[in-house]
């Protein structure tokens, strides 16, 4: 896969690239973001992350690092339905890059109902009208280009607000990201060649199949944004779960497919992984070597894990752009989500 700055941009028509590019130092300049809770920790009994798309991705980043590393019980909300436990003591945060996503603003509007306290995230729009209006906090954000490129605006002020939250501060590690982004770069520009570009290779070897992502248990977030990365962006089909839960279940139509299927696996593991984990990674490999099942493995060695989730999904958003110029389709439309809002 030979890639220039030429091929990128006779494809890449927005420049969608090019905000990657800058994407350490939007990270650096996002953690300067200033937003705090309005009770101490003890207060909350809940956290309720809301978002659509490209901006629920923080969302799920949110929700994976609460799961390890908070008491208090986190749930994600794709759609209008807002959970019934959320009450006085609930936290919901609703994010929106544009801020007129209908069925965020269906969210904050329930959660005030219910006198929860709500904090939106958006570059403006109906959201940024209606939480001055409900006096709710708003953090103001730019829009880069398209929501799913605006992740470090979206998450950054996020990790904040449940960084008090979790059992130990990661502020130090939180502060990390811009410099070991920026680190990554250097590795997966356009410039780097295929040999020595994780991302290039990832593209490559995906190029013109339905891949299925498999994840360490710590990176389901990262499946998630790949897949939604590789149908915006790429414009292919995509599956993912963790490796836990494939290992009981998706793993089992491979062994009907028939071997010209133009199915790919990806394996996504962190270096922390735990044991059981790494030997569910191991069996599952030698099941799709013994099948003849391509498969490609790659491994994210932070030992934070916020670093590895967005290092990976860095890595992961560079292939889809990779991916889509091999393929000729510029990776910023999406046709399709626009016919929707004709209709």
């Amino acid at each position: 896969m030979l890639l220039a700055d030429s091929d990128i941009s006779n494809v890449d028509q927005k420049r969608l690239y090019l905000v990657y590019e800058k994407w350490p130092e939007y990270f650096k300049d996002a953690a300067n973001i200033s937003c705090k809770l309005d009770h101490e920790a003890g207060f909350y009994e809940s956290v309720v992350l809301c978002g659509m798309g490209g901006s629920a991705t923080s969302c799920d980043i949110l929700h994976d690092i609460m799961h390890v590393f908070s008491n208090i019980p986190s749930t994600v909300v794709r759609g209008q339905n807002t959970p019934n436990t959320v009450n006085k003591r609930s936290l919901v945060i609703v994010n929106s890059v544009s801020g007129n996503t209908r069925e965020v603003i269906s969210n904050m509007e329930e959660a005030t109902r219910r006198s929860a306290e709500v904090i939106c995230i958006s570059s403006g729009g109906i959201l940024k009208d209606e939480a001055a209006i409900n006096g709710h906090k708003h953090i103001t954000i730019p829009n880069l280009a398209l929501p799913r490129a605006s992740l470090p605006y979206l998450v950054m002020p996020g990790l904040k607000l449940i960084n008090p939250l979790l059992k130990d501060s990661l502020e130090e590690e939180i502060l990390m990201i811009h410099t070991n982004l920026s680190k990554i770069f250097t590795n997966i520009s356009v410039t780097v060649p295929y040999d020595h570009n994780v991302a290039k290779k990832v593209a490559g070897f995906l190029d013109e199949s339905i891949a299925f992502c498999f994840t360490s248990p710590f990176l389901v977030s990262v499946g998630t944004r790949f897949k939604n990365s590789l149908n915006e962006n790429a414009k292919v089909h995509c599956l993912r779960d963790s490796i836990l839960e494939a290992s009981h279940n998706e793993i089992v139509p491979f062994t009907f497919n028939n071997s010209n299927s133009p199915h790919k696996v990806l394996l996504v593991r962190w270096a922390q992984d735990y044991p059981i984990v790494n030997e569910r990674f191991t069996k599952v490999k030698l099941f799709f070597k013994e099948i003849g099942q391509p498969l490609m493995d790659i491994t994210a060695g932070e030992k934070s894990m916020i670093n590895a989730i967005i290092s990976s999904i860095y890595i992961l958003d560079y292939a889809t752009i990779y991916m889509a110029v091999t393929r000729n389709v510029d990776p910023s439309p999406t046709p399709a989500i626009d016919i929707l809002k004709r209709i």
